[in-house]
């Protein structure tokens, strides 16, 4: 499913906010129009999916009890990505 509109221009926390819920939309299955909804933004949408996974992956982290550095390590290798520090 795709959800399209007319989606009024944010402020920063506002587009914050957007990453956050576009994150969880696409994890329940929906499929923001992030090329319309995000394309005129002055930051680039990939910095607030950072941001996002960052939030996500500490709020995780949390919830089972282990140090954030794990859970990034487990979402790194979950999306075959190498971590550097």
């Amino acid at each position: 499913m795709t959800a399209r509109g007319d989606v009024p221009r944010p402020d920063r926390a506002a587009q914050s906010q957007y990453a956050l819920y576009a994150a969880a939309c696409m994890r329940g299955g929906l499929q923001p129009d992030l090329a319309s909804d995000a394309s005129w933004w002055q930051t680039p949408l990939w910095q607030y999916a950072v941001l996002a996974v960052v939030i996500y992956g500490r709020a995780a982290a949390g919830r089972i009890k282990v140090p954030f550095q794990e859970t990034a390590g487990r979402i790194a290798v979950r999306q075959g990505l190498t971590l550097t520090a």
